[in-house]
């Protein structure tokens, strides 16, 4: 008889929300910025990257509850993402540096950002 995994030791089996992240920016583009909502595009990399990371779909849901109270909607035919957000929170230096920014400067914001998050953060090759 082999023992089933807890929710718990599957969930932990995911990769850290922020990791991915990282590891998805070189195919993530800033489309439209608004004061707590961004769309975000998601190039055909992406999902190379969740492959390679062992992450799915539940990844964009691993992502909301870093937004909150905002929403994280992923338009899979469109290949996008919008993200609504408290905008005091998120400023728009916030999406740039995360996107467009080297990739010290994103590690840096994020872990500012989110710093429960950052401890089981890895490094992006």
């Amino acid at each position: 008889m082999t023992a089933t995994p807890t929710a718990t030791a599957v969930q932990s089996a995911r990769p850290n929300p922020l990791t991915v992240f990282l590891h998805l920016r070189p195919h993530l583009s800033l489309v439209h910025q608004m004061p707590g909502r961004v769309r975000l595009r998601i190039g055909s990399g992406a999902l190379d990257v969740l492959a390679r990371l062992g992450a799915g779909a539940w990844a964009v849901d691993d992502l909301a509850p870093l937004f909150a109270p905002g929403t994280v909607r992923l338009n899979a035919g469109a290949r996008s993402v919008v993200i609504t957000h408290d905008p005091a929170r998120f400023p728009p230096a916030f999406w740039r540096d995360c996107l467009e920014g080297p990739d010290g400067t994103a590690r840096a914001r994020l872990a500012a950002t989110f710093p429960d998050h950052t401890s089981d953060m890895e490094t992006v090759s």
